[in-house]
């Protein structure tokens, strides 16, 4: 930005607009602008001939960072809903904030916009200014910059920048509803139940790889301890080749339950980040509709086919959300099978984990380190255990959620 276009940013003044406000646009697979309500011509300051055919980056502010837009781009381009906060400007030079839910639609992409007024905001906003002057100071290549985010997403404890995303939109619309004084909606009472479940059981299974990869590593000390007490063959080298052996079968199955590409934990993160931004987008767009009001004729915009398009695109969400729901509650199932059958696993090499305590104290004063050597699996097996029964919990509470939903959806 140049120096006098930052001076004129610096007296520039917010754009006003009502927290009962929703505004959207629509644009074509380019970002071209097609249509949009009056809400978004008033508050962008622009009229109505300027605004369409011009491409939708005529409202972008300096300081929402390019990373934002790469990452949205991704996920659309994929077909998949995603939001963000974004800082627009107006034709005044002025600037407003938005969260904005953009959906993928036939021949392009249609973004409805809210007010954000939770303290999750606040933070964004300030982070976002840092950030996009980083990216301009460092030049950082925007896929590069996507790349931070989506890293800072996951240090927060989220298990990727949708999940991010669908948190701080189920924020949003809970403050929108306290502050507005509306009864709770239950959708998005869901909506942050999940997210809150989804969190909690992320932080578990980062805890479970941590104590997952640190369990590699006894079992080879146990045969140096073992080389060291006893001629080849004796009691702790066959109690560590019985521990070696089995846990091998535990560890691919922790491998593919919570490791690599493709583990059963990232899909059903992925399927619940998926529903319950259709969940949101669902939530929004019902409200969008019941707000569409069909203004004076403009030269371009048909209202009938905008009004019957938002109509549309609010039962696509429902039903997507549904479907999405569905499925995550099916990979939440198996979660929560695969967490009891190698809970149950483990009991085994609980077992020779006893038989080593039991060697330990036959040995005393000369067991040569198999003494802290047990103490170690004692760790590690405890927090195995507990974390697998944490995250069977935090599946189940997803299922229900889950199924509440579908109840009271079918209800209504």
């Amino acid at each position: 930005m140049s120096h006098q276009a930052e001076t004129a940013d610096r007296h520039a003044r917010e754009v006003p607009f009502k927290l009962e406000e929703l505004f959207y646009s629509r644009t074509d697979s380019r970002g071209v602008i097609i249509a949009g309500n009056e809400v978004f011509r008033r508050v962008s300051g622009y009229e109505w001939s300027a605004l369409l055919g011009a491409p939708h980056k005529i409202v972008r502010h300096p300081e929402t960072p390019r990373a934002v837009f790469q990452i949205l781009w991704d996920a659309i381009q994929k077909g998949y809903p995603m939001g963000a906060y974004v800082k627009n400007r107006s034709k005044s030079g002025g600037w407003y904030w938005v969260f904005a839910v953009i959906l993928p639609i036939d021949g392009g992409f249609l973004s409805v916009r809210l007010k954000p007024v939770s303290d999750f905001s606040d933070k964004m906003k300030q982070s976002y200014t840092t950030f996009s002057e980083r990216e301009r100071v460092e030049k950082i290549d925007p896929e590069e910059s996507a790349g931070v985010l989506r890293k800072g997403a996951q240090a927060d404890g989220f298990s990727s920048y949708t999940n991010f995303m669908a948190h701080a939109l189920g924020h949003e619309l809970a403050a929108r509803d306290r502050q507005l004084r509306r009864t709770e909606d239950p959708r998005t009472q869901v909506l942050v139940e999940m997210n809150t479940a989804m969190e909690r059981a992320t932080k578990e299974q980062v805890g479970l790889l941590r104590s997952f990869e640190a369990l590699q590593a006894v079992p080879n000390n146990m045969r140096i301890v073992a080389s060291r007490l006893e001629p080849s063959g004796g009691p702790v080298s066959a109690i560590s080749e019985n521990y070696k052996a089995s846990s091998v079968v535990i560890s691919d199955r922790l491998r593919s339950f919570v490791a690599g590409e493709g583990n059963i934990f990232d899909q059903m993160s992925r399927e619940v980040a998926r529903a319950l931004f259709l969940l949101g987008s669902n939530r929004v767009l019902s409200e969008m509709n019941a707000k569409f009001v069909q203004t004076d004729p403009v030269n371009g915009i048909d209202w009938a086919t905008e009004r019957e398009l938002l109509n549309k695109l609010e039962k696509k969400a429902s039903n997507d959300a549904r479907a999405a729901m569905g499925k995550a509650a099916s990979i939440a199932a198996q979660l929560t099978q695969q967490s009891r059958e190698i809970r149950r696993q483990m009991l085994g090499l609980d077992t020779i984990r006893v038989l080593g305590r039991v060697e330990c104290g036959r040995m005393r004063d000369n067991s040569g380190g198999l003494s802290a050597t047990i103490d170690q699996l004692d760790g590690f097996h405890d927090d195995i255990k507990g974390r697998l029964e944490a995250i069977m919990r935090l599946s189940e509470e997803i299922e229900q959620s889950v199924a509440r939903y579908l109840r009271q959806s079918k209800a209504a």
